[in-house]
């Protein structure tokens, strides 16, 4: 597991096989609770929420944004950590 991103309340992670699949995406944890997937996209598509566990609305969409401006960087994370 890699911890790509800390800040402003919203950590995402990289999780690393065995534990983790295809296809490329990222879990982000908010500090007020809650946690979403985010699919990683690729350089012709932008990133999108794959699935919600308890995380609001507006949290969501911040964390779907977060991934989107650092999209390359997590990508790059994904592919060092599952070739």
């Amino acid at each position: 597991m890699v911890k790509a991103y800390d800040k402003g309340g919203f950590q995402v992670y990289v999780y690393s096989p065995p534990r983790e699949h295809q296809p490329p995406h990222v879990h982000v944890e908010s500090n007020s609770g809650g946690e979403v997937l985010v699919l990683l996209g690729d350089a012709e598509t932008p990133p999108s929420l794959w699935q919600n566990h308890h995380m609001s609305a507006s949290d969501a969409r911040e964390a779907l944004r977060i991934v989107a401006e650092h999209q390359q960087q997590f990508l790059a994370e994904w592919k060092k950590l599952h070739g």
